[in-house]
């Protein structure tokens, strides 16, 4: 369970990564052959602290699709995902890909990564 700031910072895109190791590539650190962790590219472009790897779900689709079913099953969703569905159809978002970056992590600035930031939003754990 992750426990702290309950916010969840939820990010979406269509068509960038061929494959879920393309994603994961993008996602998750790598490390060097003395063990020290290298930022990912999201780590660098959010400015990622307090780097939880539990604390973050991902999903890939086929094809493009809302939120709501690109994000069907997400952790919490009842208390944030119906606000964060309306969010991105205003935009207009149809995403094949989803990234959700769940408290103890926290973002510095989120709007700088390259997939579309839909927003933050605050969720209930219990």
């Amino acid at each position: 369970m992750c426990y702290s700031v309950p916010v969840v910072h939820v990010f979406a895109c269509s068509g960038r990564f061929p494959d879920w190791e393309a994603l994961q590539a993008y996602l998750a650190p790598t490390y060097t052959e003395d063990g020290d962790a290298v930022p990912s590219p999201f780590f660098l472009e959010t400015g990622l602290m307090h780097d939880e790897p539990a604390c973050v779900e991902s999903a890939m689709l086929a094809s493009p699709v809302p939120l709501a079913q690109l994000l069907d099953g997400v952790s919490y969703g009842d208390s944030w995902l119906p606000q964060a569905c309306a969010d991105a159809q205003a935009q207009g978002v149809l995403a094949d890909t989803s990234v959700c970056v769940f408290a103890p992590n926290q973002l510095a600035h989120p709007q700088r990564s390259s997939l579309h930031y839909v927003g933050s939003y605050r969720y209930r754990v219990d």
